[in-house]
């Protein structure tokens, strides 16, 4: 069985498009990167939802559109990673599923910020609540992605195909990954400093190391995929 070159291609893009959607409305435009301190109060909280409303609702628009986008980039690296080694399949499996679990952690807490900037003028308290779920979610809920990461990793190293579609250093990337977003882990017990909301383990490396598994991730599966003339077989 053969997969479409057109379609696979498109599900590729779907990574960057992802990424350029959470850049642009996420941080600037709606202006949470980084996020407010876990140390504000309630007015704080609910005075940065009333002086930020319109940017707020426009840039979580953009992100609750691209939110979804990792679902079909995920897809196709599932199915690339089966067709390189059907062998390692179930952990490609594990990897979709992950992925679905990762976007949703994605998606839920820009709903709930959505909520909160929907009624600005809402007690400071329930504003304080909607942001806190959000950003506990999406910054502490670190098990799914880390496991999809380590997944990837894995199925690349254990990969003992003749000619694996992936590079064995990428697989030691996403398990680097992998390690760094379970650097959440102390979130919900400290409120400041590296492993604050805003912090450098916690926020930035996330960020940044996403960022460029993101871009890796795309660049090894446009190489899988191989040029137009050349014949893409599915994994049976």
């Amino acid at each position: 069985m053969c997969m479409d070159r057109r379609t696979q291609l498109l599900c590729a893009w779907c990574g960057p498009a992802f990424l350029l959607l959470f850049l642009v409305g996420f941080w600037f435009v709606a202006g949470l990167v980084p996020p407010p301190s876990a140390t504000d109060t309630a007015r704080q909280i609910a005075s940065f939802y009333r002086e930020n409303t319109d940017q707020l609702r426009v840039g979580l628009l953009l992100l609750l559109i691209g939110a979804p986008l990792l679902v079909p980039f995920s897809v196709l690296l599932a199915m690339q990673l089966k067709r390189s080694d059907p062998r390692i399949a179930p952990l490609a499996y594990v990897q979709l599923l992950m992925a679905v679990v990762t976007m949703l952690e994605v998606f839920l807490p820009v709903v709930l910020m959505a909520t909160a900037a929907f009624r600005p003028a809402r007690p400071p308290a329930s504003t304080q609540l909607l942001n806190d779920t959000a950003f506990t979610i999406l910054l502490w809920a670190f098990s799914p992605p880390t496991l999809e990461f380590a997944a990837i990793g894995l199925a690349i190293l254990w990969d003992r195909s003749e000619r694996p579609l992936f590079p064995r250093w990428s697989g030691y990337l996403d398990l680097a990954v992998a390690a760094i977003f379970a650097g959440g882990a102390p979130v919900l017990f400290v409120k400041h400093g590296a492993f604050g909301w805003g912090g450098a383990i916690a926020f930035w490396a996330v960020l940044a190391s996403f960022g460029v598994w993101v871009s890796v991730t795309f660049a090894t599966m446009l190489r899988a995929i191989g040029p137009a003339q050349q014949p893409i077989a599915a994994a049976a």
